[in-house]
């Protein structure tokens, strides 16, 4: 017990030899010049009922996208169903120009073949009441050859009485029934028939085998080029004024091939009597139009050009998202916040949709990317 007052004599030394040597409080500065006076708003963590709170790194995560709503005067002006179908020159059928048997088969599914390339070979056949009736011709020209024959060898041996007409008439006959019995005598002989490719392109899928019995008129092959593609899309009536000279055309597969651009190969004058409605033909080109089929189904859009009508607001159409039955897109409005703005969708295609004036402003940016993921935050909160 004796040592506590020299535990505190020491203790009492050492701090004041400590306030002496250290400097005194100074005043604390921001570095750089940075301003950090006043006070950070402070962070609820809570959404209104119309936005979704969602934080910087599941931003990151959901991988989400904005893009800025804008006012375009080249936008889509109506929607039109078509059909793929083979251009001129896109499409060749093969059919049997006559019953016979495959005796070869030059061509294999998928082979690319050029115009005129040999496909197959097919040899005539007869069925048992063409035999019957080709003999009997057969048998009356050979009797027919014969007649002749005898009449002339006949006249022959007294030309020097017989009358010149008679001779001549004699020869003319014996002439024409060779003729004839050559002919049935061809035509009773099995003849072989070369089939070949109408156009260039790749072989279609078919079932043939050699030795297979084939019937008049049945299609064997089909040669297709899948460069000489066109469209074919009806308009109707609600739809006619918006066809005009500068307007392009867009064709969206329905079966997640990108849009490619058409050109207008004519616009029918006909009207269809069933439904009223005018033939549009388009073209596509090889590049872009490689990836459609024929007949397949396709949306066709009418799309305005630049300065042929006024503006309207459009956003992605990937931004419009479906919100209990109602159509509508996220704005992005602060760091961590998005909130819900109901739409009504006007002109729309693949690429843009037409909004109504006052649903989004211009220069708003809009979710493209990561819709589903907000709603069903929303959804959920």
């Amino acid at each position: 017990m004796k040592t506590a007052p020299k535990l505190l004599i020491a203790t009492a030394a050492a701090g004041f030899v400590l306030t002496l040597l250290l400097p005194p409080p100074a005043t604390v500065l921001g570095h750089g010049g940075e301003d950090h006076g006043g006070t950070a708003p402070a962070s609820t963590g809570m959404a209104s009922p119309d936005e979704v709170l969602l934080p910087k790194e599941s931003q990151f995560l959901f991988q989400v996208r904005t893009s800025l709503a804008a006012y375009s005067a080249t936008y889509s002006r109506a929607t039109l169903y078509g059909t793929v179908s083979a251009a001129a020159g896109g499409e060749g059928r093969i059919v049997v120009p006559q019953t016979g048997r495959i005796v070869r088969l030059a061509a294999q599914v998928g082979q690319q073949v050029r115009a005129g390339q040999l496909l197959a070979v097919v040899e005539q056949t007869l069925d048992a009441t063409q035999q019957i009736g080709l003999s009997t011709e057969r048998a009356n020209a050979q009797a027919e050859l014969r007649a002749a024959q005898q009449d002339y060898d006949r006249l022959q041996s007294i030309a020097d009485i017989a009358a010149r007409k008679d001779v001549v008439a004699a020869e003319l006959r014996l002439r024409q029934a060779r003729q004839n019995a050559s002919i049935y005598n061809g035509q009773a002989q099995q003849r072989r028939t070369t089939i070949t490719s109408p156009v260039s392109g790749t072989v279609d899928v078919f079932n043939l085998a050699v030795g297979q019995q084939v019937n008049q008129g049945d299609e064997l092959f089909r040669v297709i080029n899948p460069g000489k593609l066109r469209i074919e899309a009806q308009v109707f009536a609600q739809d006619l004024a918006k066809v005009t000279p500068g307007t392009r055309f867009r064709v969206e597969g329905l079966q997640g091939q990108p849009g490619a651009e058409a050109r207008l190969v004519v616009f029918s004058n006909v009207v269809n009597p069933v439904n009223q409605a005018r033939q549009l033909i388009l073209e596509l080109n090889a590049a872009e139009g490689s990836t459609y089929r024929t007949g397949q189904a396709v949306n066709v859009q009418i799309v305005g050009q630049s300065g042929g009508g006024r503006k309207q607001l459009v956003v992605p159409t990937s931004a419009v998202t479906d919100l209990n039955g109602k159509p509508v897109v996220f704005v992005h409005t602060a760091p961590e916040h998005f909130r819900i703005r109901y739409v009504q969708p006007g002109a729309v295609n693949g690429e843009q949709t037409v909004l109504e004036p006052g649903q989004v402003n211009e220069n708003d940016r809009v979710v493209t990317q990561g819709t589903y993921q907000l709603k069903s935050i929303y959804l959920n909160q």
